[in-house]
């Protein structure tokens, strides 16, 4: 079963959504083109930790049956279990970090692996969001808080 971009970053980090609350600040257009150079190196990080993650978690099932039917610490399967367990706990934690750190400019990431991005910003008198895209060189889209990436529009048609 194919998980979800959500889930996926669930099923790396191993919990549910306990991360740290962090206040999101309005932007204008300026501000959120000012932080692209940095969110496209961050999400190319971030993504490559998940991958390894993901890499481990694999390697640890496979080491841990071999562990559980009667392997003791003598062997080697099981010493390169705790190897990588240990690893996986240094990338978990980098991985943390890193999502910390893109949530701490006030910017939220909505799906990592296409990369999206919103800002909140003013429209009149509503909150709404400006949308980027990894790869897209500016911010030059928006959509309404409920809808999402697919109800994106261009800034032209921001009221």
């Amino acid at each position: 079963m194919e998980v979800g971009p959500a889930r996926r970053t669930e099923a790396i980090l191993g919990w549910g959504n306990p991360m740290e609350r962090i206040r999101n600040k309005i932007f204008s257009v300026d501000e959120a083109n000012e932080l692209i150079p940095f969110l496209e190196q961050a999400l190319d990080s971030i993504a490559a930790i998940g991958r390894e993650i993901m890499s481990l978690k694999g390697e640890i099932q496979v080491l841990s049956a071999i562990e559980g039917s009667g392997a003791t610490s003598k062997n080697l399967d099981v010493r390169l279990l705790r190897e990588k367990e240990a690893r996986c706990t240094q990338m978990l934690d980098q991985f943390r970090d890193a999502l910390l750190q893109v949530a701490s400019h006030g910017c939220i990431l909505r799906d990592l692996d296409l990369g999206l991005i919103d800002f909140y910003t003013m429209s009149r008198d509503r909150v709404v969001c400006l949308c980027w895209r990894r790869g897209e060189t500016r911010v030059s889209h928006w959509h309404s808080i409920d809808e999402g990436f697919s109800g994106r529009r261009p800034l032209a048609e921001l009221p």
